[in-house]
């Protein structure tokens, strides 16, 4: 007997549920087309990025409508959210630059203060303590 394989769907995670929401959850949503690997990569990096400047909180990425959209060709484009049960706002979109590929994509650091604010609407102490840090590191 032979067994067939299922293609399975990772389960999507509703982070507006009870129990599982999170106000310290931030959530980053980006649309981004499969044609190149490096538009999963650059995805990745902007997560690990943010992580790194505000390690108090948690970030998800979820990706296409966690699979349910059909990303658009050459679409990249970051939307931001303080948490699940937030308004998104939009942070970048790169679906009408390049080519040059690289133009697709944003230079992190001027994305900062767009999340700044929307971070700064709950939490003005965090935000206050990595314009520190960056400033520090800038000097």
């Amino acid at each position: 007997m032979s067994k067939k394989k299922s293609k399975r769907k990772p389960k999507e995670i509703d982070y507006t549920a009870e129990g599982v929401f999170d106000k310290n959850r931030s959530i980053v949503y980006v649309e981004h087309t499969y044609e190149c690997g490096i538009f999963v990569t650059k995805a990745d990096e902007f997560v690990q990025y943010l992580q790194k400047l505000f390690p108090e909180r948690e970030f998800v990425l979820i990706r296409n409508g966690q699979g349910k959209i059909q990303p658009r060709p050459g679409s990249f484009e970051i939307e931001f959210s303080q948490h699940a049960k937030t308004s998104r706002h939009t942070l970048w979109s790169g679906i009408d630059k390049g080519p040059p590929r690289r133009e697709k994509f944003p230079n992190f650091d001027d994305l900062l203060p767009e999340v700044q604010k929307v971070l700064k609407k709950f939490y003005p102490d965090v935000i206050t303590n990595v314009e520190d840090e960056l400033n520090e590191d800038n000097n």
